[in-house]
């Protein structure tokens, strides 16, 4: 694993992220177009509603995965001199996130929705599809965190952290125990935000936009940063140990930590009623869960990256997702809602069950693949990776995004 510190992809990470991306198109195509939502009893749903709603939530992955390349570029970029310069980069970019942000969620993104009586509260551009008018969210969605926001106060909060550690704390070992003691403490303290959470709903009932907006980053759902804090600070852990090529410790610390928030995790959500829509006990142990999966998931992917080299080769529209997947995010409602309309005259009625829904989901991830198969081969011209990283390269940060295999 001693080729990280050089200056290439690593490919079965690529690969994670495409993958995660897709099972985010699936999922979010066939949610969030089900008809019949609201006849679910979210108090106690059914188990294929809890896996679905699961397999959907793959934002903390990239809250991990953006941490750990991150932190590699950063240690290799500072093996010669250790300057702010390089840690500055990222930060901006993590203000770039916040501005994106809020783009997706009040024009491009998905919507909310009251599930009691089934009435979504549309972004712009699915309102101005759906009813043929412009139309703003309520006031609410401007309040409603997102993985893009998290992912981008992580990387402006945590980014100097790793400087700091890096500068003044030399011995590896001093390093993974801190990260390991912060990550754990923050996530066993994460049931806070339960008792937290109604002044968040009181700061946007009563409009005071401060307190919400602040509140909307911390604590309040789909990705606070409390807890999704520790999921950034496990990408640091994680990435300062692929950075040093410690495979041993890797399966050592690493892959057994994961399985003991899986375990945790899995353990506290037996015990209380499943529930997908507020934060409670469940959430809690299921942030658990879900940052134990997602550990065991990324520490495979790098332990795997020397071995299978032939394999990842071959995973070329895996790769095409992960390379432009941001642009993918911001648009794929879009597409989703032009689709919608074409689909209806196929097979109408197709969103009254969940089967036609996953039907319709499968159709977006072929819709994609086919737009990304042609639009490679321009090498992603005009993606907003492709501006990412020529804004970036004027600044003087290189950057491996449009590196890919046609």
């Amino acid at each position: 694993m001693n080729d990280l510190a050089g200056n290439k992809r690593i490919e079965s990470l690529d690969v994670l992220r495409g993958l995660a991306l897709i099972l985010i198109i699936f999922f979010h195509s066939s949610i969030y177009n089900f008809a019949n939502i609201h006849k679910i009893d979210f108090e106690d749903p059914p188990l294929l509603i809890i896996i679905m709603s699961f397999m959907a939530l793959w934002g903390g992955i990239f809250i991990i995965y953006s941490m750990v390349v991150n932190t590699i570029m950063l240690s290799r970029r500072s093996e010669e001199r250790l300057i702010f310069k390089p840690f500055l980069y990222v930060m901006i970019a993590g203000l770039i996130y916040v501005i994106i942000h809020y783009l997706l969620n009040i024009f491009l993104g998905r919507w909310n929705i009251d599930f009691i009586n089934n009435m979504p509260d549309l972004t712009v551009v699915a309102a101005s599809l759906r009813d043929s008018k412009l139309e703003f969210p309520g006031y609410t969605k401007y309040f409603e965190g997102s993985s893009l926001s998290t992912i981008a106060f992580n990387l402006i909060l945590l980014t100097p952290v790793l400087f700091l550690l890096l500068k003044h704390i030399r011995k590896e070992r001093t390093q993974y125990l801190l990260l390991g003691l912060s990550i754990a403490l923050i996530m066993i303290l994460s049931f806070a935000r339960i008792s937290i959470f109604p002044s968040f709903e009181r700061a946007v009932e009563s409009r005071h936009f401060l307190a919400a907006t602040f509140f909307s980053f911390t604590i309040a759902n789909p990705y606070p940063l409390l807890p999704y804090s520790a999921y950034g600070l496990t990408g640091m852990m994680i990435g300062l140990m692929a950075y040093h090529g410690r495979r041993r410790l890797l399966k050592l610390y690493a892959l057994p930590l994961g399985t003991l928030f899986c375990v945790y995790g899995l353990a506290g959500m037996t015990e209380f009623d499943k529930s997908i829509s507020r934060p409670d006990f469940f959430w809690y142990f299921k942030t658990n869960f879900e940052l134990g999966f997602f550990i065991l998931l990324i520490v495979t992917a790098l332990l795997t990256q020397e071995k299978n080299n032939r394999l990842l080769t071959r995973m070329a529209l895996l790769k095409w997702f992960s390379r432009v997947s941001l642009t993918i995010y911001l648009l794929e409602t879009t597409t989703s809602e032009l689709f919608r309309v074409l689909w209806f005259h196929v097979v109408p009625g197709w969103d009254q069950t969940i089967n036609g829904c996953l039907l319709f989901g499968g159709m977006n991830v072929l819709l994609w693949s086919i737009i990304l198969f042609f639009w490679q081969k321009a090498g992603f011209l005009c993606s907003l990776e492709y501006f990412w990283v020529k804004m970036f390269g004027r600044l003087g940060k290189q950057s491996t995004k449009m590196d890919f295999i046609r």
